[in-house]
């Protein structure tokens, strides 16, 4: 099943409120998951850096995460978090998240991919937005005992179209699915809000091969909080998750098998469309049927054959009309 991350980011705006109200939110509009950036500035950047206080604003306590993780429970939806550092993976450990998130900005962070590797995290959302093939790899590999899923998108804010370059993720998932089998690949979709591409880009990476659609979900575009540009109201978000879902079961599963395990629906269809095979001119009996005996057209007969190889070469055990089904009691 495709998983739908609500991407929460730095939305909260350092508010435990609006971070509960975020989370609400996403339980009620169709997420699997719900995502916020654990920012503790000093993981981040040195205090001499421009974002340095805005990323000071958005530092909660301890305790205030563990809230959360506890109402996210309550609403039964998974809780992520973006980590960037020790303090906040030690913290996302404590609170038992469903899962974390590296950010592109750590793609290939060593230390910090080191340090995930020997936590106690089972799920790793590892953001690939302008990371190279070949840190993806080494990334992959350091993290190769986790469920990694590979997320590509970038907040372009919001992201031009053309340049998602989605036929990535087909790539990826043929390099991925013989060394790394645990690994899988998302689409973290930062289109414009107001267009139609909201929904069509996250059906279309579903399409190619993408197991988890990352979007952005805000209380109100009109608030403009944090990441606004490209993100859903609660009530698009809703309508996201419902097309996705429908889309989803239209996509489903193929077998191996003759009639590729189709439904029965279209089973029906098939019985129906297909025309029985008829004599094309009186046939006598013992004789032997060739192709040029035999036509097909539809007739009222619930007991004629369908296909005509099945006739080739039988001998007849009585005779046959021209125009007339030809039933399996008439051949030997």
């Amino acid at each position: 099943m495709v998983q739908i991350i609500a991407e929460l980011a730095q939305g909260f705006e350092g508010s435990p409120e609006q971070a509960r109200l975020l989370l609400r939110a996403a339980s009620s509009s169709g997420a699997n998951a719900a995502k916020f950036q654990m920012v503790f500035a000093d993981e981040l950047a040195t205090s001499d850096y421009k974002y340095y206080q805005l990323f000071q604003s958005l530092e909660m306590s301890d305790e205030v995460w563990e809230g959360l993780a506890d109402y996210a429970k309550e609403l039964k939806i998974e809780l992520h978090v973006d980590i960037f550092g020790e303090r906040s993976l030690k913290l996302a450990e404590k609170i038992g998240v469903s899962a974390i998130k590296l950010h592109g900005t750590d793609i290939a962070n060593l230390g910090l991919l080191s340090h995930v590797k020997n936590s106690s995290i089972k799920k790793v959302l590892l953001g690939a937005g302008g990371a190279y093939f070949s840190e993806i790899n080494q990334a992959v590999s350091i993290l190769s005992e986790k469920e990694v899923v590979i997320l590509l998108g970038f907040q372009g804010y919001p992201t031009p179209n053309d340049a998602n370059q989605m036929a990535r993720i087909r790539l990826l998932v043929e390099a991925n699915k013989l060394n790394y089998p645990r690994v899988s690949i998302g689409f973290a979709d930062h289109a414009c809000p107001d267009g139609v591409l909201r929904v069509a880009l996250p059906v279309l990476a579903m399409g190619i091969g993408a197991t988890t659609l990352e979007k952005h979900l805000t209380l109100g575009k009109s608030m403009k909080l944090e990441d606004h540009e490209s993100a859903l109201n609660p009530d698009e978000f809703l309508e996201f998750a419902q097309t996705v879902r429908n889309c989803e079961k239209a996509i489903g599963n193929s077998a191996e098998e003759e009639n590729f395990g189709m439904s029965q629906s279209e089973e029906d269809y098939r019985k129906m469309i297909r025309r029985h095979v008829v004599a094309s001119r009186n046939l006598l009996v013992g004789e032997s049927i060739g192709s040029d005996d035999l036509v097909l057209k539809r007739t009222s007969s619930d007991r004629a054959i369908t296909d005509l190889q099945v006739l080739y070469q039988k001998i007849l055990r009585r005779t046959v009309d021209r125009n007339s089904p030809i039933i399996s009691d008439d051949i030997d």
